[in-house]
């Protein structure tokens, strides 16, 4: 950050010394009257924080809620009560590693984007983000490789959860990479980033049962899905999963730009 108190810049050419009454005392006026914006920018910006943060409980209660209802299903584990078909008892344990491990990364990751945390509790804030990581996001990704190949609702709906991994994956290295360099400002940009992927498996629930009804006002069109419901469940997976990665994915850029982040150039 840039500082708000400049030095008086050299005397030119043939000027004379400085006269007397600019000495010590008119240092001292300078810095005070230099000081004084920075105070009223502060308070300034404070209500502007206040504002910005307000949607942050909200949302976080409409998270929370829907990570609660997922994770219902799942507890405690039994086949028979999963929300996708599992092929085996494998592909059910890989699927509840899956589940879990991602909503430790939704829970931290709402830790992590709380403002009053990263100001007054750093520590708590860096070791929140190291069990985002570590114990959400990479573990998650990770065994969400097989989850996908296993899943049995189509082709379309498999890409876009593989593409989902990968960049879940890649933006979790980048982010946790700049913060090791201490370069906060991309550690910042790469988080808001990593931390929509997050939301993309919320995103979609939240937009089921729209496409759900689109889905089914077309279901007994003879040429769409002729009434086949597996091709209909196919069509809803798949929709489901890419709108919500478009969404998030420019959701998050919108807000990057908005609020003026940039990536910082590297030193060669």
């Amino acid at each position: 950050m840039a500082s708000t108190t400049h030095p008086e810049p050299p005397a030119a050419h043939g000027e004379g010394p400085a006269p007397k009454g600019r000495g010590r005392g008119s240092h001292q006026a300078g810095s005070l009257e230099a000081g004084t914006p920075k105070s009223g920018t502060t308070a300034a910006r404070r209500p502007g924080r206040r504002r910005a943060a307000w949607w942050l409980i909200p949302s976080a209660v409409v998270i929370l809620l829907v990570t609660a209802h997922a994770l219902s299903a799942y507890v405690p584990p039994d086949l028979h009560t999963s929300r996708i078909p599992p092929r085996s008892e494998l592909h059910y344990a890989l699927l509840v590693a899956h589940i879990f491990t991602a909503a430790v990364a939704v829970i931290t990751g709402i830790a992590q984007f709380w403002p009053w945390l990263r100001r007054r509790h750093p520590v708590v804030h860096r070791w929140t983000g190291r069990t985002y990581f570590f114990a959400g996001v990479f573990p998650s990704a990770l065994v969400g490789i097989p989850v996908v190949w296993f899943i049995d609702l189509g082709l379309s709906n498999q890409m876009a959860l593989g593409v989902l991994d990968v960049l879940w994956i890649t933006t979790g290295i980048a982010g946790y990479r700049s913060a090791l360099q201490r370069r906060y400002a991309d550690h910042r940009v790469w988080m808001i980033r990593n931390f929509a992927l997050t939301l993309v498996a919320i995103t979609s629930r939240l937009l089921q049962p729209l496409i759900e009804q689109l889905v089914a006002a077309q279901q007994s069109d003879p040429i769409r899905y002729a009434g086949n419901p597996v091709t209909a469940a196919h069509d809803l997976a798949s929709t489901t999963a890419w709108l919500a990665l478009v969404l998030n994915m420019v959701a998050a850029e919108w807000w990057i730009q908005r609020q003026g982040y940039r990536l910082g150039r590297r030193r060669r």
